[in-house]
C-alpha cells in the first residue's frame, strides 16, 4: 500500500522544522519532498522522510553546515562519523580562538576611550536600492539572526550586506563618514520599512551607535551577531579561473536544468548541465584560466544572478569547494558570494 502523503505544514509539525526551513532544505537538495504538485507547487512528504528530517534537526541545532549534513545523510556510517568528528574538532578550536579574541577585545575596551558614533550622509534612494538589492540573500526563517540586513559604516563609506551562510550579497556605497565606524543589524521587516522611508529622503543622515541605527529621530536595530563580511572578503584566495558570461544564458540554463543542483563547466565553451539528466545549455562568454567545474544550487545561483545588474556577470573561481565570486561590470561595488555544493569528482 502506498504511504500517505503529508502536507508541508503537517510534516513540519511532526519533525520540528518550519515550513520555510523545509523549503530551504528542498532547494539545497538535502530533504527533497516525495511529491510536488505541478499546478500549485505544494510539497508533500511521506512518513519515511521523518527520520532524515529529525537527523537534520539535530545537526541544525548543533550548527552543522549543509555540506557536512550531506555527508552524514548520504554516506557510509564511517564517513558520517569522520565528518562529525572533524566538525566537533573545528568547533572546539573555533571556541578557543573566540575566547582568546574576546579577551583581547575586552582588554582594548577597558583601556581605550568610548567609541564615537558613526555619522554618514548619503542619498536616501541609493541606500534604499542597496537594501532591496541584497535583502534576497538573507535567511528566510524570521527566527534566525540572519533574517536581517547589515548596515556597516567605516571610513570608506557604507556596506549593505545580507547572507544566509550559503550565499552573501554586499553593496558598497562610497561616502564620507565621521566617528569611529559602527554597524547595525536590521530585521528584514525593519529593513524594508527603512527602504520605503529612504525613497523620500534626498540626503539621509545616518547615525550608528551601540548597534542601533538612527534616522530622523527613529531608531532601528536588533540584538544579533552577524558575520564579519569584511574579513570574509579579505580572506578570499586569488581566482584561478575567471569568466565573463551572459546573465540571460545562465538564467535560462538554470530554468532548463529543472533540478535543485546544476553543474557549471568553464572552459573553451561555458555550459550548464543537470547532474541528473543529459540536459545542458551553452552559455555565451569568455573564460580565462584553467578549466573548472562547479556544482551549484540552482535557487541560490538564480537569486545571486537576479541581484546582479546588466547583461553580463563576472565569475571568479578558486576551487570547487570555495565561494564563487560574482560581480557586475555595470555596477562597481556589488559583490555576491555563492557556496558550491559538495560532490564527488566522478559524479
Amino acid at each position: 500500500m502506498d504511504e500517505p502523503l503529508l502536507t508541508i505544514g503537517a510534516f513540519a509539525r511532526a519533525v520540528g522544522l518550519t515550513a520555510s526551513a523545509l523549503r530551504h532544505y528542498d532547494e539545497c537538495g538535502l530533504l527533497v519532498p516525495a511529491e510536488v504538485d505541478s499546478g500549485t507547487g505544494y510539497r508533500y512528504y511521506t512518513p519515511e522522510l521523518a527520520e532524515r528530517a529529525r537527523l537534520i534537526v539535530g545537526m541544525r541545532e548543533a550548527g552543522v553546515p549543509i555540506e557536512t549534513m550531506r555527508v552524514v545523510l548520504d554516506s557510509s556510517a564511517a564517513e558520517a562519523r569522520a565528518a562529525l568528528a572533524a566538525f566537533l574538532e573545528e568547533q572546539t578550536a573555533r571556541t578557543g580562538r573566540a575566547e582568546e579574541a574576546v579577551r583581547g577585545v575586552l582588554a582594548v575596551v577597558d583601556a581605550g576611550p568610548a567609541a564615537r558614533p558613526a555619522i554618514v550622509d548619503l542619498p536616501g534612494p541609493v541606500l534604499a536600492a542597496a537594501i532591496r538589492q541584497v535583502r534576497h540573500a538573507a535567511e528566510s526563517d524570521p527566527a534566525s539572526e540572519l533574517a536581517s540586513v547589515l548596515i556597516d559604516v567605516d571610513g570608506a563609506g557604507v556596506d549593505v550586506v545580507a547572507t544566509n551562510r550559503y550565499w552573501m550579497a554586499v553593496r558598497e556605497l562610497p561616502a564620507a563618514a565621521e566617528g569611529d565606524g559602527g554597524r547595525a543589524v536590521l530585521a528584514l521587516p525593519d529593513a524594508a520599512a527603512l527602504a520605503v522611508r529612504l525613497d523620500a529622503i534626498t540626503t539621509a543622515e545616518l547615525r550608528i551607535a551601540d548597534g542601533t541605527l538612527t534616522l530622523a529621530g527613529r531608531s532601528l536595530g536588533r540584538d544579533a551577531t552577524y558575520p564579519a563580511h569584511r574579513l570574509v572578503l579579505a580572506g578570499l584566495e586569488p581566482a584561478g579561473t575567471r569568466a565573463v558570461l551572459s546573465r540571460a544564458d545562465l538564467l535560462a540554463g538554470l530554468d532548463a536544468a529543472a533540478y535543485a543542483e546544476v553543474d557549471l563547466f568553464l572552459g573553451d565553451q561555458a555550459r550548464l548541465r543537470s547532474p541528473h539528466t543529459a540536459e545542458q545549455s551553452d552559455v555565451r562568454g569568455v573564460v580565462t584560466g584553467p578549466p573548472a567545474r562547479l556544482r551549484l544550487g540552482t535557487a541560490l545561483l538564480g537569486r545571486a544572478l537576479a541581484a546582479c545588474l546588466g547583461d553580463e556577470v563576472h565569475l571568479a573561481v578558486t576551487a570547487p569547494d570555495r565561494p564563487v565570486v560574482l560581480t557586475s561590470p555595470y555596477q562597481p561595488g556589488f559583490t555576491a558570494l555563492v557556496m558550491p555544493v559538495r560532490h564527488d569528482a566522478e559524479d
